[in-house]
């Protein structure tokens, strides 16, 4: 079954000198031309005024239906620390140079060094800042309209299979939401941050300085910065070896009774001395009470007790009951004895000079590891903040004003060249090519959609 259509289909006349002529007339129109299509739109003011009402009612209503977007300002200024060491030195060549040879050297150019502006620039764009202002302020659903107004969709199991977007998708946005820029004179940073909240936009400002300061002191590779890491890593295992003697030390002084063998020794010695001076004077006064009493007499037996207990005293002070290393004590408690003493105190000696370092070295290390500290805090590449980023107090964007004069002044330019083109085009003759191309087209479209209708009432099953 075949497409009605007319019998004769139309043919193209072929061109000629009088098709050249009319493209010559219409090249070559008079000033007058100009004043005609304004008339014409004059004359289709109706239309046109119709198309205004209408764009700035559709324009309208796009318009107000787009979310509001806040910008928050943040301004840092790179630390002053950095213009220290070769940056001073070159600075001072630089100075030098424009004073003497009317040159004048810019010290970061020279030798390739960046400025701290433009490798803050860099970390604020890498992928890592990113990623952590996108997992902070959960983005990627921030950045979907289905996630921002239909958060329980979003987070189902069909929202996280397919309504999640990548990080790749995430990252494009951020950017297309944050803009750095420097000044070259001054060295500030100005960090602007758009977003549908006020609140969130001042945060994420915010947030771009704290992370900017975090990965810029990860990968801070500075002479102090390394050797602060030496040091912290040395503390650590001489702070453990210090620990160790120590202990070490406290349980051989536990176990022995050994708290400071030299004046220790002299104690005991002193001691020694008295008991044996009261041992030699009891055993005198004891001679002469026996050749007067018996040995039943009260004061001869008080008087051998005496001399008894004075012989255990010097017994146990000279080398009686185990008191060196490894031995024990009867009662738990008897000092050491002089003679064991001297081996007591080379062992103890060899731990408290053993503690004695560790704990010297650990107090030097520890002055080192502050001055680096205050060193790496200097050569830091930080960045100071000297405007915090504040909620604003107006929107920036969209303008409903701008969005609606320009679609309203777009929709008439469009609607007069139609109307223009609608004039031009009924005044062709219909022999014109134009035409004949037109009627052609249109046929053929015709029996296109024709035979399609057609074969589709034919697979319909009766």
């Amino acid at each position: 079954m075949e497409a009605s259509g007319p019998a004769v289909v139309p043919a193209y006349e072929p061109s000629g000198p009088r098709e050249v002529e009319k493209k010559h007339s219409r090249a070559s129109e008079p000033p007058g031309r100009r004043t005609e299509r304004l008339a014409l739109l004059w004359s289709q003011r109706r239309f046109l005024w119709g198309v205004a009402w209408k764009t700035l009612i559709a324009s309208a209503l796009v318009a107000y239906s787009l979310p509001l977007h806040y910008e928050s300002i943040a301004k840092i200024v790179p630390n002053e620390a950095q213009s220290g060491g070769a940056m001073g030195i070159l600075g001072k060549l630089s100075g030098v140079a424009s004073s003497g040879a009317g040159l004048s050297l810019d010290p970061t150019s020279l030798l390739g060094m960046k400025t701290p502006g433009a490798f803050f620039i860099e970390v604020m764009k890498s992928r890592t800042v990113q990623d952590r202002m996108i997992d902070s302020f959960d983005l990627r659903r921030r950045y979907t309209i289905i996630g921002r107004n239909f958060p329980g969709l979003y987070n189902s199991r069909f929202g996280q299979r397919w309504l999640h977007p990548s990080y790749y998708v995430t990252r494009k946005q951020l950017r297309s939401f944050t803009d750095l820029e420097e000044d070259k004179k001054s060295g500030v940073l100005t960090i602007t941050v758009t977003d549908y909240d006020k609140n969130i936009a001042a945060a994420m400002a915010n947030a771009y300085v704290t992370e900017l300061n975090r990965l810029a002191a990860d990968l801070n590779t500075s002479e102090a910065h390394r050797e602060r890491v030496f040091l912290e890593e040395r503390l650590k295992s001489v702070k453990q070896d210090l620990d160790d003697a120590s202990l070490a030390l406290s349980q051989f002084s536990s176990k022995n009774k050994v708290m400071d063998p030299q004046s220790q020794g002299r104690t005991m010695q002193d001691a020694a001395a008295r008991i044996q001076g009261e041992l030699i004077a009891n055993e005198t006064e004891l001679r002469g009470l026996q050749q007067i009493y018996s040995d039943d007499n009260v004061r001869v037996r008080t008087l051998k007790a005496r001399i008894g207990e004075l012989q255990s005293q010097m017994h146990r002070v000279v080398g009686g009951t185990g008191t060196a290393e490894g031995e024990s004590s009867e009662s738990g408690s008897s000092p050491p004895s002089l003679r064991a003493l001297p081996m007591l105190g080379y062992r103890y000696g060899d731990l408290y000079r053993r503690a004695k370092i560790q704990e010297t070295l650990y107090e030097l290390l520890t002055q080192q590891y502050e001055m680096a500290k205050v060193q790496e805090a200097k050569e830091l590449p930080t960045a100071r903040t000297m405007d915090v980023a504040i909620p604003p107090e107006k929107k920036s964007g969209p303008i409903h004003t701008l969005i609606m004069g320009l679609s309203v002044l777009g929709g008439l330019v469009l609607a007069g060249f139609w109307v223009i083109w609608k004039n031009s085009w009924d005044q062709l003759p219909a022999d014109d090519s134009q035409r004949m191309l037109a009627a052609q087209v249109r046929y053929d479209l015709r029996a296109l959609f024709g035979r399609a209708k057609s074969r589709g009432q034919t697979a319909v099953p009766k």
